[in-house]
This record gives C-alpha cells, structure tokens and sequence, in this order.
C-alpha cells in the first residue's frame, strides 16, 4: 500500500512539475527570455488588454516544422472564448514568434483573422497550425500537424 501510495505521489509530482515549464501565452509575454520577441510581434496590431496580462488559456503542444520544433500555445477572451482567441507558435531553438488573432461577430457571423509575424518558411504550414490551435483540431489530433 506505501509503495502504491510513494508512486502515485512521485506521478503528482512530476505530473504538476511539468505543468509548471508548459509554454502559456502570459509566460510568453512575462518571462524575461520571450517577453520582448512577444512584444515584438504583437506590438503594432490592436489586441485586447487580456492578450497581455493572460486569458483563458489551454496546454500547449509541440508541432514539428521543416525539421524545426515549435510549441503552439492559445488563449481566449476571459468568459468569452468565443469571441477573441489567440494561438502562437515559439521556436525557441530559433527564436521565432508568430501568431494569429481571432475576432468573431455573432451578430453578422463572421470572424475576422489577423496574422502576425508570419514569414515565408511558415505561411502555408504555420497558418495552418495557427489555425488548427484555434479550432481545437491541434489538441485533437496533435500528431497530425508535424510537416517535414
């Protein structure tokens, strides 16, 4: 019984330790290495406060681009998820931020995108990551958004 209890103890730990690294939309824009390439890149775009100071936010996963790993992490409006979301997309192997910004319109059902950062070796692939962290289809199916 205490070994069952030491092991399941020892999975908590590690379970919540790694919990504690796991990228988040407000440690991009707080920790002292991402703060200013966040900045960077969402500087001249006109995002709501929540983008900064933290929304609602999901685990983060790890996709596989060109042979580059990037951890794509999302957020949303707090208590409105579905009017403004944000994915982004960090390399930290090369240092490189992108993003999109999701605004919806229920009223004239529509829903308006604004892409950040986004250069050549990342606009079809990386948009459609993005893209896929938005809709939840990237927490679905994690395995199915790695482009060699």
């Amino acid at each position: 019984m205490l070994r069952k209890l030491t092991l399941i103890a020892t999975l908590f730990i590690a379970a919540n330790a790694n919990a504690g690294n796991e990228l988040t939309i407000s440690k991009l824009a707080s920790d002292a290495n991402t703060k200013t390439a966040f900045l960077q890149v969402v500087k001249n775009n006109d995002l709501p406060s929540w983008v900064l100071t933290g929304g609602t936010e999901s685990p983060s996963n790890t996709v596989t681009l060109n042979g580059n790993e990037y951890q794509v992490a999302t957020a949303c409006k707090p208590h409105n998820c579905s009017a403004e979301r944000i994915a982004i997309m960090y390399s930290k192997e090369k240092n490189v931020m992108a993003g999109v910004f999701s605004s919806n319109d229920e009223k004239n059902n529509t829903e308006d995108l604004l892409w950040f950062n986004i250069t050549d070796d990342l606009s079809i692939d990386g948009k459609t990551v993005l893209f896929a962290a938005l809709t939840g289809s990237l927490d679905n199916h994690p395995n199915d958004f790695n482009y060699k």
